[in-house]
């Protein structure tokens, strides 16, 4: 972590590429264990981006009714996959891998990316990727894993892909029967809950745009909240909210936004902070044994909310 702590700007376009190359080397030490942690792939529906991977913990570490996590990355609503293009090949991996050892059914779906499809579609994605594990429970049933406890797993964003997560909650329309009343709690981390368009570098402006559309802000985490109605929010799991410690400002502010709309709505939630991270670093150090003390805390409140 001590080349993280070098790099002293905050904006995600500022740090991206000197952050991951700090831990292109850490995780190429760990290349072998990453590949080796046991691993299937499905498809959940038509097309390529419809595919989910599943990590299975080691069978030393099977006890009684086995927990399941399902993470979904983040990429701007354009980009972002299961599986990163080299030399970022192992980006994700080391995540299954990370939680598969702590117990967890580890889950990583990909979803269809912008402009290809416009909001809400990538959040419909997740939906149903978590509904085709619902429905088929049999794909958990791998490497010693008998008992998956279905009915009550969690869900964790980072990025967009907590602004896709919540989405999936909060839109009456993306509600299920068979799904929503089974997820235990979601993990929302370093989102973008609203924003000033103002204050977006262009092309983060152009790509939120295009994904939502001219009213973007209606679409975003903060409104949807605001906008629900009663019996929607009575029915949201439980929230473990969590930033980076060197976050955007902006997202720091917004997630403080969003922490006090939370309580205004009466939705009980906890939160964290990913000391000594930025927001590219918190997936990247997983399995590096450097800076994963954040995972930790997500895999205590899962099992204290168990």
């Amino acid at each position: 972590m001590q080349r993280v702590a070098q790099i002293q700007e905050r904006e995600i376009h500022k740090v991206l590429f000197p952050t991951v190359g700090s831990f292109l080397p850490l995780l190429e030490a760990k290349k072998e264990a990453i590949l080796k942690t046991p691993k299937r792939t499905f498809a959940y529906g038509p097309t390529p981006r419809h595919k989910l991977d599943i990590y299975y913990p080691p069978e030393s570490s099977l006890e009684g009714q086995t927990k399941i996590l399902v993470f979904c990355y983040g990429g701007g609503f354009t980009s972002g996959s299961r599986t990163l293009p080299a030399p970022a090949e192992l980006a994700y991996g080391n995540l299954g891998m990370h939680f598969s050892r702590q117990g967890f059914i580890t889950i990583i779906p990909d979803y269809r990316l912008s402009p290809e499809v416009k909001h809400p579609e990538q959040a419909t994605d997740i939906r149903d990727a978590l509904l085709w594990v619902v429905e088929n429970p049999q794909s958990l049933l791998f490497n010693g894993v008998t008992n998956p406890d279905i009915d009550s797993f969690y869900v964790m964003g980072h990025s967009a892909g907590a602004v896709n997560v919540f989405t999936m909650l909060a839109l009456p329309e993306l509600y299920s029967d068979v799904l929503h009343p089974k997820i235990g709690g979601v993990i929302l981390f370093s989102a973008a809950y609203t924003y000033d368009a103002t204050n977006l570098r262009t092309v983060q402006a152009g790509t939120v745009k295009e994904y939502f559309g001219g009213d973007a802000t209606s679409k975003l985490p903060l409104s949807l909240l605001q906008a629900a109605d009663a019996n929607r929010v009575a029915s949201f799991p439980r929230i473990l909210l969590g930033v980076s410690q060197r976050d955007p400002q902006s997202f720091l502010d917004g997630s403080k936004i969003f922490s006090d709309a939370l309580v205004a709505r009466g939705v009980k939630h906890e939160e964290f902070i990913a000391q000594g991270h930025n927001h590219i670093s918190v997936t990247f150090c997983l399995g590096t044994g450097e800076g994963e003390d954040w995972a930790a805390d997500v895999a205590r409140w899962i099992s204290s909310t168990a």
